[in-house]
């Protein structure tokens, strides 16, 4: 008499195959390749140095002409510690700020913060070369993802509500301060370093408009997004995890329970990411606003419902409450529309 299988059912899932794909399905694109690169940047500290073929260093960069150091030197993460606040700080800020202003914005904005502030590192730099006559100064380092995070989290609080509050761990702090708080904090530890000093006064800048002349109009980025006209972002629209114009939730992606992303039903809350998927409407008329609150605050959650500028922050429960109500509304309403066109 032939043996029956004690376990008939299905293998148990590979966790590691489980959690990449969750990895993949939660993490927006752009927030997704920055976060690949620190991981590849620190296993290949391994073999070599990665720090000195792709950090913003004055000799290398000026005189030997390696301008791409200029992009390339926040992608380096050299000690685990680093790796280990690096996914803690651009899994938060990062994924929320994608999911509202959307993929090709959230880039232009990474990109525009790691070349200004590399430029004026190395002009810093080389001046003051030129005056001490010290080549300390030319061997000086740029690198990490803080130097840009640092500027996005005060292009966050720059774009705030006056009074709005972040906490820092158990003390609230004023979200125009909190940038400054948090360089001090960086500094007491690390020591001064003149790449996050220059990349809080970068994201100052940006978030009060001195460098709106570098901003990408709306126009523009559904050109880019659009596949028909072979548009030079097209080949990334249908990649898991690209958000569009038409899918960027706006502020919606800092209320907390939200779900975030504007193509999710209303089951995906709970304050976290939202799943992220490919868009099916890259020409979208929807324009995404940046977030205008202090978004999330290091050590403690956001605090209320992050609105566009200009735009009064609620106060009361009931206003919260109906606002939360109005955004799974209008999820519902394009879940519907959705499931009513096969052709989406």
């Amino acid at each position: 008499m032939p043996r029956e299988s004690s376990n008939s059912g299905p293998p148990p899932a590979n966790p590691v195959l489980t959690a990449y794909e969750s990895y993949i399905r939660d993490t927006p694109l752009i927030t997704r390749y920055v976060l690949n690169a620190t991981v590849i940047s620190f296993f290949t500290g391994f073999l070599f140095s990665p720090a000195y073929l792709l950090a913003n260093i004055p000799q290398f960069t000026i005189f030997k002409f390696q301008l791409y150091r200029i992009l390339t030197s926040p992608l380096i993460c050299t000690d685990i510690l680093s790796l280990v606040f690096t996914f803690m700080g651009f899994m938060n800020h990062g994924v929320r700020l994608e999911q509202s202003m959307g993929s090709t914005l959230f880039a232009v904005l990474f990109f525009t913060l790691t070349i200004v502030t590399n430029v004026l590192f190395l002009i810093i730099s080389i001046t003051l070369w030129g005056l001490t006559n010290s080549e300390s100064y030319l061997v000086a380092a740029s690198m990490g993802i803080w130097t840009v995070l640092l500027g996005i989290i005060a292009v966050e609080c720059a774009e705030a509500p006056p009074e709005t509050k972040r906490r820092l761990f158990v003390i609230e702090v004023p979200a125009v301060y909190y940038p400054l708080v948090l360089l001090a904090l960086f500094s007491m530890f690390a020591g001064v370093k003149l790449a996050y000093c220059l990349g809080v006064a970068v994201g100052y800048a940006y978030g009060y408009g001195k460098l709106d002349r570098w901003k990408v109009k709306v126009e523009t980025v559904r050109k880019w997004e659009n596949r028909e006209q072979g548009g030079c972002m097209s080949g990334f629209v249908q990649r898991a995890g690209f958000v569009t114009l038409g899918m960027a939730s706006g502020p919606n992606a800092w209320i907390e329970g939200s779900g975030g992303g504007g193509g999710n039903d209303a089951s995906s809350g709970g304050g976290g990411p939202a799943v992220v998927g490919a868009p099916s409407d890259p020409a979208a008329s929807t324009t995404p606003s940046f977030p205008s609150s202090g978004g999330r605050s290091l050590g403690g959650g956001s605090r209320g419902g992050l609105l566009s500028r200009g735009t009064k922050t609620p106060k009361t429960h009931e206003e919260r409450a109906a606002l939360l109500e109005r955004a799974a509304e209008r999820r519902k309403q394009k879940q519907a529309e959705e499931e009513g066109d096969p052709g989406v």
